[in-house]
């Protein structure tokens, strides 16, 4: 299957200008999808932004999944008995992995997705740290790995543990003195190794090798954090960059310079910080391009209001897009978790939800 612009590269092709027949044969068969070709496996799956919510005080749990380009959400009720997504990463593989609990469990438990039968399977179970404020699950080279960040008074803790496949056991890695007061806020990896984000710090783990290393910390961003909300700090990576949301802002750390700028703001002025209201976002790769999930919370009558943009890398804006979540649909729920994954829409039975339904 050709995209337009692929067909309209091959029809411009010297060879086939020459001879105006062959032009006309692809047109043809471009237009009415004669090719005797069969699909191959995995063609018809699509990348997909996969979301998890949850009702704290109740058993609701929910997975959507959504691609802009569709314009359709599809929405999947999770088994009552599933614990809320405390953490979810997708493997270079694209295998689902999330890590699962109540709030006050000792234990997590690690779980991938089965496309085929569109269930979550358990695979292991790891101890939890002690009054985390912070869990990470992230992938690096085919490793999962669990990072714990605990806050007493002003010491911060990273606690990180690797799962090894072959004993089904969890082993514990080396340790970075965090300084005090400075939080992790977000885990990414990047080539083959583990970066860690926090306000006046930045870490690299070297996993082949069990070593930290400090790097450039990310620039401080002046804001008054008071509209901002505990999920406001999120990463995602193209290549070996690093995009980083920081209250509200997108920073751009360079893993080869190890530099740091800054893109522009997203959204119309007094969209991207609200003074009545608790701001989230999440950001994320969906299809090569840079996308920020943001999420305006107003205390005073529970109202949500979603808004999607999109980074337009030639242009150097953001694009906000014409698919958004129904906030009323989302109102109730209290936190949320978000990945892309590649998968076949069609093969999941769920409930199909238009854009815009109330």
């Amino acid at each position: 299957l050709m995209t337009s612009a692929e067909t309209t590269a091959i029809l411009e092709h010297p060879l086939v200008r020459e001879d105006p027949g062959s032009s006309q044969v692809i047109r043809t068969v471009v237009q009415t999808g004669t090719s005797d070709l069969k699909t191959r496996f995995g063609m018809d799956k699509q990348e997909t932004i996969m979301i998890f919510t949850a009702i704290v005080s109740s058993s609701a749990r929910e997975m959507l999944c959504m691609n802009p380009r569709i314009g359709k959400y599809i929405s999947s009720h999770c088994s009552e008995t599933m614990p809320p997504v405390i953490a979810v990463t997708v493997t270079s593989d694209n295998n689902v992995y999330i890590l699962a609990g109540e709030e006050y469990d000792s234990q997590l438990s690690l779980q991938v997705y089965n496309h085929t039968g569109n269930v979550w399977e358990h695979l292991s179970s790891v101890q939890r740290g002690i009054n985390p404020s912070r869990e990470f699950l992230v992938e690096s080279d085919g490793q999962l790995y669990y990072v714990t960040v605990t806050l007493e008074d002003a010491d911060v803790s990273l606690w990180t543990r690797k799962y090894i496949w072959q004993t089904n056991q969890w082993q514990e890695c080396s340790q970075p003195q965090v300084e005090p007061g400075s939080d992790i806020r977000t885990a990414v990896s990047c080539g083959s190794h583990l970066y860690f984000l926090a306000d006046t710090e930045m870490f690299r783990y070297d996993p082949s090798e069990d070593r930290w290393c400090k790097l450039t910390p990310p620039p401080t961003v002046p804001v008054d954090p008071l509209p901002f909300g505990p999920d406001c700090h999120s990463a995602a990576v193209i290549g070996t960059e690093i995009f980083y949301v920081c209250y509200g802002e997108m920073l751009v750390y360079d893993t080869e310079s190890d530099s740091w700028r800054e893109l522009p703001p997203w959204g119309q002025p007094g969209t991207r910080c609200n003074p009545h209201g608790l701001m989230e976002a999440s950001t994320f790769v969906l299809e090569s391009q840079l996308h920020v999930l943001v999420c305006h919370r107003d205390p005073l009558n529970s109202r949500k209001d979603w808004r999607m943009y999109v980074y337009d890398r030639c242009e150097g804006i953001w694009l906000e897009l014409e698919v958004n979540l129904p906030s009323n649909d989302w109102d109730q729920w209290e936190c949320w978790e978000c990945c892309v994954v590649r998968m076949n829409l069609q093969s999941l039975y769920v409930n199909i939800i238009p854009q815009g339904s109330p």
